[in-house]
């Protein structure tokens, strides 16, 4: 036989675990125990809604006022950083205009330079030529005390 034992007077199609009668023609026969546990189940519902609800009312308030002040830190940390980027440019072109100075000086000093090292060269000319003077004097002068030695002793 297909069908299992039953303890109940109803009947179980085992082939496919139905009712043999459509459920508006039942009668739901509820015990006192599930009655007991819908109504802690009612009262635990309660219970949170009285309890914890308001409180996360409370915290998504919460959570919107700092959302608020986050997006107003936000601009104000925008801001800053404008200001920061408009202070470094500001301070980039300063620097830039401080190395022109600075170049230029080195071009001054450098022309500088040169014109001490030109005129250092034509001295060291002119000095070259006064020692071949020397050489030529001291020659001179040594072939006149040579002469004038001969003459004396004449």
């Amino acid at each position: 036989m297909d069908r299992a034992p039953s303890l109940t007077k109803t009947c179980y199609n085992v082939g496919n675990m139905t009712y043999p009668t459509p459920a508006q023609g039942r009668q739901l026969k509820l015990g006192v125990t599930f009655l007991a546990w819908l109504n802690i189940c009612q009262n635990l519902k309660q219970a949170i809604q009285d309890v914890i609800a308001p409180e996360m009312q409370q915290l998504r308030g919460e959570i919107h006022a700092q959302n608020g002040e986050i997006k107003a830190l936000s601009a104000k940390i925008d801001a800053v950083h404008e200001e920061l980027t408009l202070t470094q440019s500001f301070t980039n072109r300063q620097l830039d205009a401080i190395d022109r100075r600075f170049s230029a000086l080195k071009d001054d000093i450098d022309s500088r330079f040169n014109a001490v090292d030109k005129r250092l060269d034509g001295i060291d000319k002119r000095i070259d030529a006064l020692a071949g003077d020397w050489r030529l004097s001291l020659d001179v002068h040594e072939r006149l005390a040579a002469i004038e030695a001969r003459l004396e002793k004449r």
